[in-house]
């Protein structure tokens, strides 16, 4: 086949040089075969001379138009969804103001405005400020560090005398009986001290500074009338958000899912709530969140970055989704933020397994706040019990370590958060099940032993793993300010977390307040047992475990609040020790004293309750 030379290739409609090739009728001259090339293929033809080329086009147009005005478009797409929140508030402020709700859509509007408000000064003027700052460094007229670091200890004394003096005065001058946690407090912390892995090597400034913090928080919390209606209220602003676990539970399991309370209510709970966490870490407001209360300790208890972030994870969420978060440093880790690390696991909760304790019956105001202030404890006492005797080896700036948003919308973040509770279900499930059992041949091999010795009521209690921990914990529990009275069920609760977990004390916790609740309905005469069981004469009914005053309730809430039992030791060093496998040793090392001193922070956090509760 001859091909045409490149001169006789022609544009798409210029046929008339082509025309001029072709043979005149009757010519039997033999041509050469002439093949016409055209300009466009047959899709290009299509594209640009279809009747829909036009509207390709204007799109590819529009796309480019987008591109380069994206930033004001942006801005604009904002700027109108701000007015039209401003339009919305200003319009429900006018309609209905004065109620709970409308209170609760300003103070919502208020404190957003004003956190996005510092976020815009630090990003315009961060830099800037922190230039100024690091030339006044330089100025000879600067303090010295010796003197910044005189300065602080010396602000240090003047806040922790003006907090005591608070104390005294308020609580402690009315209330003379107080003064038993505030020797609790002295006590426990003697003991850190003594037993501590350097006790000439204690830096005395994040002990009194974690110390501090949880006296403040808890003065606000239980001493003023408006940090305990915030609490309260936020309390069952909680309890309401959860509820709505019950449409999807519904649905699932039918309406009767609540005939089986824990596995289909309770446990609905935390795959909602999950959810909603991580729905949370995609919009990137718990990192906002995190990293502020990060930075407050950091500066306040000098303690490293590494370890003020995961303290302030572990408010919200779980050990096991923190100890991912600090997974690159584990390395580089020295002993005692290894131990800082899982002491900050064991002396709090997960926030989903918060909302288990909600539903078992506890105060979730005091859950909030207990969960909040075990934090800065945590790490006042592990460095009490573990002090920092080298230098750390990473960075030690809040960039050290990034909280990664999951999924690539808000529905797939909700998706995975969902399906990451899972694992945490069957773990509670599991636990609950094998525990009860547990718990329950060994109060029965218990029971048979003291029979055969004569410990049968009613003259005498049944021999049990409850009864042994009330008459051991006893001393610890009246340190915290328990009512005497009481301590032997506080001990019992106390023990059951301790040596089994918190969600069968927590169990407990909530039938002795459904035992206060039907003790405050009844008129007649009751009497105590043996055993701490309250009788009820005129019903013939017997209320298993006990009740317990108020202030008793409140302190047992703040003493249960932790990760800190044995159970949680050998899940806590498998875990840690399949992400580093290579610090097993370390790990295995420390875990004891890190279960030690969980536990601890959780006695002095109740301690603090017992001074300052009502």
């Amino acid at each position: 086949m001859i091909q045409d030379p490149p001169d006789q290739s022609y544009p798409l409609g210029d046929l008339t040089a082509a025309a001029d090739h072709r043979p005149a009728p009757g010519d039997s001259t033999e041509q050469p075969e002439v093949i016409i090339t055209y300009q466009y293929a047959p899709a290009e033809w299509m594209k640009h001379c279809s009747p829909l080329a036009p509207v390709v086009r204007c799109r590819k147009a529009l796309d480019r138009a987008i591109k380069r005005q994206r930033r004001k478009l942006k801005l604009g797409f904002y700027t109108l969804l701000l007015l039209c929140y401003i339009a919305y508030f200003i319009g429900a402020m006018v309609h209905q103001f004065g109620d709970e709700g409308s209170i609760r859509l300003l103070v919502f509007t208020v404190l957003v405005a004003f956190f996005y408000g510092i976020h815009i000064i630090k990003k315009t003027f961060g830099t800037r400020m922190e230039a100024h700052f690091n030339s006044l460094q330089k100025n000879s007229n600067f303090p010295s560090k010796r003197t910044r670091s005189i300065i602080k200890r010396l602000l240090t004394a003047y806040v922790l005398f003006v907090v005591l003096v608070i104390i005294v005065i308020t609580v402690i001058w009315k209330k003379p009986y107080r003064l038993v946690p505030v020797i609790g407090l002295l006590v426990f912390t003697f003991i850190l001290f003594f037993f501590s892995k350097h006790p000439g090597e204690v830096s005395w400034r994040p002990v009194l500074w974690g110390f501090m913090l949880q006296l403040c928080f808890a003065l606000i919390v239980l001493q003023t009338s408006w940090g305990y209606d915030l609490f309260d209220w936020l309390g069952k602003r909680v309890t309401e958000f959860l509820d709505h676990t019950d449409v999807g539970a519904q649905f699932v399991f039918g309406e009767s899912f609540t005939d089986h309370f824990f596995a289909f209510k309770v446990m609905s709970v935390i795959f909602f709530f999950s959810a909603v966490i991580s729905v949370l870490y995609y919009l990137g407001w718990m990192q906002v969140l995190i990293q502020k209360m990060a930075l407050i300790m950091q500066y306040s208890l000098g303690t490293s970055a590494v370890e003020s972030l995961h303290a302030a994870v572990n408010v919200f969420v779980g050990w096991a989704e923190t100890t991912t978060i600090v997974r690159p440093l584990f390395d580089k880790m020295t002993l005692s933020e290894l131990h800082t690390v899982m002491t900050n696991g064991f002396a709090t909760v997960a926030g989903s397994t918060l909302v288990v304790y909600v539903l078992f019956g506890a105060p979730a105001n005091h859950l909030l706040s207990a969960s909040v202030m075990s934090a800065p404890a945590a790490l006042g006492i592990s460095k009490l019990f573990w002090p920092e005797t080298k230098e750390s080896k990473r960075d030690t700036s809040n960039d050290a370590c990034v909280i990664k948003r999951e999924g690539r919308n808000i529905i797939d973040a909700a998706s995975i958060g969902a399906i990451t509770a899972l694992p945490i279900v069957a773990y509670i499930i599991a636990s609950v099940i094998a525990f009860f059992s547990l718990l329950g041949f060994v109060n029965a091999t218990l029971m048979w032993l003291g029979e055969r010795v004569g410990l049968t009521p009613p003259e005498y209690p049944s021999l049990t793993f409850q009864l042994i921990c009330s008459y051991l914990i006893w001393p610890l529990v009246f340190l915290m300010g328990v009512e005497s009275r009481d301590c032997c069920v506080v001990a019992r609760m106390v023990g059951i977390k301790t040596f089994i977990n918190e969600f069968l004390a927590y169990e407990d916790l909530g039938r002795v307040i459904q035992n206060n609740q039907v003790l405050a309905s009844y008129e007649g005469t009751w009497t105590t047992t043996s055993s701490c069981d309250v009788f009820l004469v005129d019903r013939n009914l017997t209320l298993p475990g006990g009740i317990l005053s108020e202030h008793s309730v409140v302190v047992a809430t703040y003493a249960l609040c932790g990760f800190a039992n044995l159970t949680a030791l050998g899940i806590m060093i498998g875990a840690l020790t399949a992400i580093a496998p290579n610090r097993k040793e370390d790990i295995v090392g420390v875990s004891f004293r890190a279960l030690v001193s969980g536990c601890f922070a959780c006695f002095m956090t109740a301690c603090i309750a017992g001074i300052l509760s009502e």
